[in-house]
């Protein structure tokens, strides 16, 4: 049983090409969760599984091991049908806001899901008969990233290290060097943000996945601000432009399209009051941002600022 365990704590540390991990790292893994292992042990096992499970190998030392890119998954238990139609609704409504590149990791999980839903009476397409998810603006093609470049920046994420970056800013006519410490990566509509530090500048700044042409790991650690919340950096604003501090919105609206804000609130202190000629007055506090703005203009006709009074103006 203490084999069985210890392998399979063992195969969850092995991750999926193009990614690797080498049996040093294995090792010590496997000793912090209290399995006391040799290195010749490792590798002899892996050697084992390997002929029986799509896990690859190469010839450095210590060995580096990983699971073929398009590996089934090992789930015990297995998807149940629920699940399983969790996934297949994942993958319609990602395959319409995310890049190839990213829906590529995940197609082990969507594989799986189809198995259990073609095993169904119905199969697979009684059940997505019954099922669709429209995106909530018009259907965009989403922007082509560079499977390296996001391989790179995942693992720069997960291991804390500086990176160098050959990266096109909007209108810029050709790429230009730069060295970042990573912090985060945010997806916002179609687009993948990494939020990040660059040179020895301490002010967050963002950076397009997609503009990215390509990217190396350092072997310096990221130096990143003490303290720093991405949760934070979001709710200042700055994925939606910022153009100043948050604002208190009054603003009447037709009934019709006041709708959406009693389903929907734009903010937790909103509130909806009767206005003058049967119009709905919101008021709540909301970011000062393009983003925000935009939404609003969407309204045309049917919304009219009383405060701030030039809102939508700038």
């Amino acid at each position: 049983m203490d084999a069985l365990l210890r392998h399979w704590a063992m195969l969850r540390l092995i991750p999926r090409h193009p990614r690797r991990v080498d049996t040093g790292r294995i090792r010590d893994e496997l000793e912090r969760q209290g399995y006391a292992i040799t290195l010749r042990s490792i590798q002899r096992d892996l050697n084992k599984l390997s002929a029986v499970l799509p896990l690859c190998c190469d010839q450095s030392k210590p060995q580096g091991w990983w699971w073929q890119a398009d590996a089934d998954l090992l789930e015990i238990p297995g998807l149940d049908p629920q699940a399983a139609l969790v996934f297949k609704m994942a993958e319609q409504h990602l395959k319409q806001v995310l890049p190839a590149s990213t829906l590529d990791s995940l197609r082990p999980w969507f594989r799986a899901a189809n198995g259990v839903l073609d095993a169904l009476p119905d199969g697979v397409g009684g059940w997505m008969n019954k099922v669709r998810i429209l995106p909530s603006g018009p259907p965009l093609i989403p922007p082509s990233i560079n499977p390296d470049v996001q391989s790179a920046i995942y693992q720069g994420l997960f291991e804390n290290r500086r990176m160098a970056l050959c990266y096109k800013p909007r209108g810029a006519v050709a790429a230009k060097a730069y060295e970042i410490n990573p912090m985060a990566v945010v997806q916002r509509g179609y687009s993948i943000y990494i939020v990040c530090t660059c040179g020895n500048d301490s002010n967050p700044k963002l950076f397009l996945m997609h503009r990215i042409e390509s990217a190396t790991l350092l072997d310096d650690l990221a130096n990143c601000p003490a303290g720093f919340d991405v949760d934070a950096y979001i709710a200042e604003g700055e994925l939606g432009y910022r153009l100043g501090p948050p604002i208190k919105l009054i603003a009447d609206f037709d009934p019709k399209a006041a709708q959406v804000f009693y389903e929907t609130p734009i903010a937790a202190d909103q509130q909806l009051l009767e206005g003058v000629n049967g119009k709905i007055r919101l008021v709540a506090t909301v970011p000062d941002t393009w983003q925000v703005k935009a939404w609003l203009r969407g309204f045309g006709g049917s919304i009219s600022v009383i405060e701030p009074s030039a809102f939508l103006d700038a």
